[in-house]
């Protein structure tokens, strides 16, 4: 693993807390990190994958294989 990246295992977490881990994870992170969530709700998934945009943030690479979502996503800001 590079430094800036971080991995953040959210299976067995549905939403709203594993939304709600997610994004303390995400917030915690120094800008420039790529953060990958692994998640297998894909509810909460979609969610973080429609909020981070909302706040400022890149999504850059999404995959869904057998029921289990990555998400990873560049911070560029704080917020």
């Amino acid at each position: 693993m590079r430094v800036g990246e971080l991995t953040v295992d959210l299976r067995g977490i549905g939403c709203p807390y594993g939304s709600t881990l997610a994004i303390q994870n995400f917030r915690d992170a120094p800008v420039g990190s790529v953060i990958t969530f692994i998640l297998d709700d894909e509810e909460c998934y979609l969610t973080l994958k429609r909020l981070f945009p909302l706040l400022g943030q890149r999504v850059i690479k999404t995959e869904e294989q057998n029921k289990v979502y990555k998400l990873s996503v560049l911070k560029v800001r704080f917020f």
